[in-house]
């Protein structure tokens, strides 16, 4: 769940793929970001694109950290 400074607090579930019958091979992710968040420092993050900032969001990503859209 989310803090108010942007770092998650626990992974309750972490991400896990998704599919039909028991096919597992899609993992999901929001195509708009409406919230603040910044990356851990030496950690990265991926996201799958395209994807839009909404105005009055910012995506910190700090020295030694990397976000990916692929």
């Amino acid at each position: 769940m989310p803090s108010s400074s942007g770092y998650l607090r626990s992974i309750p579930n972490p991400a896990q793929p998704l599919g039909g019958g028991k096919d597992k091979a899609f993992f999901v992710n929001d195509a708009t970001i409406a919230y603040n968040y910044t990356v851990p420092t030496n950690k990265n993050a991926m996201t799958a694109g395209p994807v839009t900032i909404n105005s009055g969001a910012t995506v910190t990503v700090p020295s030694g950290s990397t976000w990916s859209i692929i």
